[in-house]
């Protein structure tokens, strides 16, 4: 999900280049709803791309030999949150990116540097457990690593929502922290 950041924000600066955002803004519409505009599409977009990789792991891994991903016995409703969570939290990311760039060679470099960083301490290229004892406590406080946790404990252990709310708290807040700083970097612009 978080591989939306480089395509939303070559759409922002895309529109921005072209004048679409000027264009918006003179017709009244405040950075607030321009924001939240982008936020919708994308996390739809997201749901498309969670329901596809959970297909694929159910059908598609048998069918290359692989073991097939068991969806019994999940509670849907800790998954869905899990993945809307992840999905707010990487769409304003990329707003936030998005506010911070002019350029596409910009945005082609900084939205794949942030993914692989928050994924380096975050736990998802190297779990967190091999890491040294200073890096899992400040992968602890990576947007990935929240996500992750969410959905290994939506799909390993069992969990309900109650039990996943710490990491999508986290992730809602991450979210709310990027809105705010994407909104403050559009007015500006």
């Amino acid at each position: 999900m978080v591989l939306v950041v480089a395509p939303s924000v070559g759409l922002v600066v895309e529109e921005r280049s072209c004048g679409a955002l000027s264009r918006l803004r003179s017709l009244g519409a405040s950075p607030a709803q321009l924001i939240g505009a982008k936020i919708l599409p994308y996390v739809a977009v997201n749901g498309v791309q969670a329901a596809l990789m959970l297909a694929v792991g159910v059908w598609m891994m048998p069918l290359i030999g692989g073991e097939g991903l068991s969806l019994q016995g999940i509670h849907w409703g800790a998954l869905l949150l899990v993945l809307f969570a992840i999905s707010v939290a990487a769409v304003s990311l990329a707003l936030t990116v998005a506010s911070l760039v002019s350029t596409h060679a910009q945005a082609a470099t900084l939205g794949p540097i942030l993914n692989v960083l928050m994924a380096a301490l975050g736990g998802i290229m190297v779990p967190l457990f091999v890491m040294p004892e200073v890096m899992q406590r400040i992968g602890a406080y990576s947007p990935m690593n929240w996500g992750l946790e969410g959905l290994l404990n939506v799909m390993l252990r069992d969990a309900d929502i109650a039990t996943v709310l710490p990491e999508v708290t986290h992730l809602f807040g991450f979210a709310t922290l990027m809105r705010v700083t994407a909104y403050l970097l559009f007015r500006r612009r």
